[in-house]
């Protein structure tokens, strides 16, 4: 997926750069985010021997967060654009503490970074109405305060989303969507004997957007 993102990538550049010379019309903007996430996550925790799970423990669990994005477009005609839309901060969970106030008390959370989306957008005849199809991929890099280590993973997912564009002037217009993804299931375990295993499963996110978009 990553090279697939950095062909589209080049290929918005490439055409951005020539887009003069052709009908192409290329885009920029910046995107105020709220976006809503939940999952199902079960940790099993085997025998000192790491051959039978001795628990399972399972929970559904969802949080928000806000963050800025920036993305650039190529508009192939008056219904076809190709995006790729980047996060450059981290999206943070809450921490989960076990054994709180004791002696062996530790957190664990997550931030998903790098998070990066190529879409087609698809211009509905209907005023400023457009509908939004994607691809997304997203680092996941798990934090702990003791001495286990879970390593990091990574996810990708489908998205979908609808929005309008209102134009203002001099090519500048003003943009509100909403979309949806669904993720592939990510897993990660401490690597110890006594071995431990997350796995997160049934990922879904919800996300609010209002852009500033300029096309030259």
């Amino acid at each position: 997926m990553k090279k697939l993102i950095i062909a589209i990538s080049s290929l918005i550049v490439l055409g951005m750069s020539s887009a003069m010379s052709m009908d192409l019309r290329p885009s920029i903007g910046i995107s105020a985010n709220m976006a809503a996430y939940a999952a199902t996550g079960t940790e099993n925790n085997y025998n000192e021997a790491g051959t039978a799970v001795d628990t399972i423990t399972q929970e559904h669990g969802a949080f928000k967060d806000e963050f800025g994005s920036i993305f650039v477009e190529l508009q192939f005609n008056d219904v076809i654009s190709l995006g790729l839309d980047y996060v450059p901060t981290s999206i943070e969970t809450p921490t989960n503490t076990a054994n709180k106030n004791e002696g062996n008390e530790n957190s664990v959370s997550a931030e998903f970074e790098d998070l990066t989306t190529a879409y087609l957008k698809l211009n509905i005849p209907l005023g400023g109405l457009y509908a939004k199809v994607g691809y997304s991929q997203v680092d996941v890099v798990s934090i702990e305060t003791n001495a286990n280590s879970y390593g990091n993973d990574d996810t990708r997912g489908y998205v979908v989303g609808l929005g309008y564009n209102h134009e203002l002037a001099e090519g500048v217009s003003i943009r509100a969507e909403v979309s949806a993804t669904e993720f592939d299931d990510v897993k990660a375990n401490n690597g110890q004997t006594n071995l431990t295993e997350v796995k997160v499963k049934d990922m879904i996110g919800a996300r609010g957007s209002i852009s500033l978009v300029k096309s030259f």
